[in-house]
């Protein structure tokens, strides 16, 4: 098994487990409040990562702190409005609208740095706003709170993909998961005081959803999503992404989210929409694997 391999294998199964968090934040938000959720759930992460780098320290520098804080606060961001539309909208139309930050990122590339999308691109947005407007929209043509929350979420996820790009190079991934996790709880801490005024509502589903998120879905998934994208192409990693959404869907059915028709096409046009937009990239995979094997064979039949 090569290292590849196993890196797709790795990000595919915390794929899963992030998908597996929508319909466990979702039965949490019936009796907890948004930003506090947040706030305990990536302040109980920073404590489980403490003691893997308290002998790094010593090593960290200006450069991690910063591009840690800048991350930490576009993923307090995308992750505070995405809780606090799972109270207004179904954990799978969460999945699929969050989902949306691929199709995002290219319209923020083409905004910030000039750089029109080619056609390819073009139809793949225009297929997933589409499956979104089918999916969101009420007969009076208008989202509902949670589903435009949801939206603003996904798009500060988008700028998070942007912005680890940018700055998180040349850095002790370790550290900066510890500071990016550190100061998306801090970030949380003052809506939570001025907004949500401290209150916690804890029950066996709350406590166990914010357990779980921060072990499962935040230490260990963003950890294997640190180690091991770096060895498969960052595309390629895009795509098996692009389940996560499909496994929130199948995850939300335990607890009742039953996909109605208009739903469930808009989900399918989003998908497919995300699909489009790394069609080159499943196109070259296909085509470098075709050449391996026709290399392989005439390898083949000169040994013979």
């Amino acid at each position: 098994m090569n290292k590849e391999f196993k890196a797709d294998i790795s990000l595919f199964l915390a794929t899963i487990v992030w998908g597996s968090s929508f319909p466990i934040v979702s039965l949490a938000m019936k009796g907890f409040l948004p930003y506090s959720f947040v706030m305990l759930r990536y302040l109980l992460a920073t404590i489980i990562l403490l003691p893997l780098c308290f002998k790094r320290f010593k090593n960290i520098n200006k450069k991690t702190v910063i591009a840690g804080t800048i991350i930490g606060f576009t993923v307090f961001g995308g992750t505070a409005l995405q809780t606090a539309g799972l109270v207004y909208t179904t954990p799978s139309k969460s999945g699929f609208i969050t989902g949306l930050n691929v199709v995002m990122v290219p319209i923020l590339i083409a905004v910030l740095y000039k750089k029109i999308p080619d056609f390819r691109i073009i139809v793949g947005i225009l297929v997933s706003l589409i499956g979104l407007g089918v999916m969101s929209l009420s007969g009076k043509m208008a989202l509902n709170i949670g589903d435009a929350l949801t939206i603003l979420g996904a798009i500060m996820f988008s700028i998070q993909i942007l912005v680890v790009d940018k700055y998180a190079n040349n850095v002790d991934i370790l550290l900066l998961t510890f500071v990016e996790f550190f100061s998306t709880g801090v970030f949380s801490i003052i809506p939570s005081g001025i907004v949500e005024k401290f209150n916690f509502n804890f029950s066996f589903i709350s406590v166990f959803g914010i357990v779980y998120t921060a072990i499962f879905c935040t230490v260990i998934a963003y950890l294997i999503q640190n180690k091991m994208q770096p060895y498969t192409n960052p595309s390629h990693a895009a795509i098996i992404y692009l389940a996560e959404p499909v496994f929130g869907a199948i995850f939300s059915t335990f607890i009742g989210d039953r996909l109605t028709g208009r739903v469930l096409i808009g989900c399918i046009l989003i998908f497919l929409g995300m699909v489009v937009i790394n069609l080159r990239v499943i196109l070259s995979k296909a085509v470098v694997k075709k050449e391996e094997n026709i290399g392989r064979n005439k390898d083949e039949n000169i040994i013979l």
